[in-house]
């Protein structure tokens, strides 16, 4: 038999387990009457749901841990609309930045940064000069100033006629179409007045003009070569001094050939010009044996053999009246020594082609 303690004993117990089950049922209903925070609130509610029985001796679920994160995501408080949010700075306009004058930039750049950028170009581009005067200089030791250190043509010069046109034509009546040839021709030949080279050097014919000059002073500057005499006087009835016209009023005009000048070159033979004609026409040379004369050569450059003329041959062409209307091709080369005429990929090289047709 038991005591009459422990009856009360059990008594209370059982009335403490009743109130702990009434505090679970009330829990567990408040917790089904309060909406889930992931629910919307704006969704209809099922009628039939809410006819259903409400269990309250039913146990809570547990909740996983992927629910109660999403749960907790959701629940993140929504931005506050009438929250004022930053603006973006509003891109500065093209006024702006010619001159800013907040900061007082200009072209985005402060006095400072102008002031530093523009002393560092100054060193940059003032080192770039002195290296380039310093090598220009070293270059220019190196060079004679009278003869050529490099050249690929120094034996293979050309010729030159004048006038100094690939095609000569004119109407023999009209002297305004061959005027502006007689000038050319005028124009020339005043170098070699009789009166002006006279002042020149006697030369012996057939030898070269070799000089063999001295040390150059500090005060009198470069000893100056010898200048040869050609006078114009040698041209006979091509001088001008004759006939003023050259023949072109007669349609037998006078062509001048020359040879380009080399600073150097010594003809190896004696060199004479030869012009021949696709059609036969007759020709007459100025001096007669059309000879460049040795004693020309060499030439030793503008700065030591100023006043120097080259050796000219005039060409006459004798033209008849069949060969009034014709053109003519005409084709000079320099011969009987080394310089050569023949060359297809250079036709300047030791002759020159022209045409000339006369009309009345």
């Amino acid at each position: 038999m038991s005591s009459p303690n422990q009856d009360q004993n059990q008594v209370q117990n059982q009335d403490q387990d009743q109130n702990q089950g009434q505090d679970q049922n009330q829990d567990q209903g408040q917790d089904q009457t309060k909406p889930a925070p992931d629910q919307d609130q704006n969704q209809v509610p099922n009628p039939e749901l809410d006819q259903k029985p409400k269990n309250q001796n039913q146990p809570k679920p547990a909740r996983s841990k992927s629910q109660t994160k999403v749960q907790t995501h959701e629940s993140s408080p929504a931005p506050n609309p009438n929250q004022v949010q930053d603006k973006p700075a509003e891109p500065q306009g093209f006024c702006s930045f010619i001159y800013n004058p907040q900061t007082g930039a200009v072209l985005g750049r402060t006095r400072t940064s102008w002031g530093h950028i523009l002393l560092f170009y100054l060193v940059f581009y003032a080192a770039l000069s002195v290296m380039f005067c310093f090598t220009l200089g070293a270059v220019l030791l190196t060079l004679d100033p009278d003869t050529p250190k490099y050249s690929d043509r120094l034996q293979n010069p050309g010729v030159v006629v004048q006038p100094q046109l690939l095609e000569i034509s004119f109407n023999r009546s009209e002297p305004s179409e061959y005027g502006p040839y007689v000038e050319q021709l005028h124009q020339l030949l005043h170098r070699y007045n009789d009166s002006l080279q006279a002042q020149n050097d006697l030369c012996l014919a057939g030898e070269f003009t070799v000089s063999n000059a001295g040390p150059e002073g500090p005060d009198q500057g470069p000893v100056q070569r010898k200048v040869c005499q050609f006078k114009r006087s040698l041209l006979r009835s091509c001088s001008g001094l004759t006939d003023p016209n050259f023949g072109f009023r007669d349609g037998r005009p006078c062509v001048l050939l020359r040879m380009n000048r080399v600073v150097g070159l010594k003809p190896s033979g004696d060199p004479y010009i030869n012009c021949t004609s696709k059609t036969p026409i007759k020709m007459q040379y100025f001096p007669p044996d059309a000879r460049l004369d040795r004693m020309f050569f060499p030439y030793y450059g503008k700065r030591i053999h100023a006043g120097y003329v080259q050796p000219l041959v005039a060409l006459k062409l004798l033209l008849s009246r069949r060969d009034v209307g014709v053109s003519h091709s005409v084709t000079c080369r320099v011969q009987g020594s080394g310089i050569e005429n023949d060359n297809y990929r250079d036709r300047n090289q030791g002759r020159v082609s022209f045409k000339i047709r006369v009309t009345q």
